[in-house]
């Protein structure tokens, strides 16, 4: 579920020549620096492709080419992030306007979500516990806005395609970020990602918020 980004960084090598020599111990120095430079870059490139091989072998490998998770890492994955929290805390400027956002991610570990064996691959249904975020958004000096939303709050305004059950077993299994798609400087807009854990059953919504802290939630933008 990691994405992991390498970075290479190449070496900058200056080569100072006096300016008393001779024009045609220039012109061979000159050639001589030329053919240097490319024989480095050459052994650099050569390098660099070995390191890159070397990590590859590891299994750090671009996303199209990394191999889906198991349902068991899937499951891990999610048990790891019982006891995380993450939190979104910006401050927007709209026009006279200054909106604070703290937004914060966790788990409901005092509730249960169970999904179904038949979207596993065992004999057994798979008992875990679904995530929420709360919500506080101030305006100047007043909050606007202070809740709770799981992914039951989503329900009633979207589209189930999966004969119901993305209503039924979904949760929010991702932090909510704040979508570049949102062309009204008078709210805010946050996708969530509804899903089916362990499973490729999901869809993206958009919960809105204006100024004055009313929300809603949307399929589309």
């Amino acid at each position: 579920m990691n994405k992991l980004f390498i970075g290479l960084t190449g070496v900058l090598l200056t080569v100072l020549t006096s300016c008393n020599s001779k024009s045609n111990n220039a012109g061979r120095d000159s050639l001589t620096n030329k053919a240097s430079n490319t024989s480095k870059s050459f052994d650099d490139s050569i390098k660099k492709q070995k390191a890159i091989d070397a990590q590859m072998a590891l299994g750090d490998r671009p996303d199209s080419e990394q191999e889906d998770p198991s349902q068991s890492e899937e499951r891990q994955c999610i048990a790891n992030n019982y006891v995380k929290v993450e939190r979104i805390d910006t401050t927007l400027i709209s026009g006279t306007d200054s909106l604070h956002l703290i937004l914060k991610y966790y788990c409901l570990t005092n509730s249960t979500l169970t999904v179904p064996k038949s979207y596993e691959e065992s004999s057994n249904d798979f008992v875990t516990h679904p995530f929420a975020t709360n919500i506080v958004f101030v305006n100047g000096k007043d909050t606007v806005l202070n809740k709770q939303f799981k992914a039951t709050d989503f329900n009633p305004y979207f589209t189930d395609n999966f004969d119901g059950n993305l209503k039924k077993y979904g949760s929010i299994l991702l932090m909510p970020i704040l979508s570049k798609e949102n062309k009204d400087s008078n709210r805010i807009v946050l996708a969530y990602s509804i899903a089916i854990p362990t499973t490729d059953i999901g869809k993206e919504v958009y919960l809105t918020i204006s100024k004055k802290g009313e929300y809603k939630v949307v399929e589309h933008l």
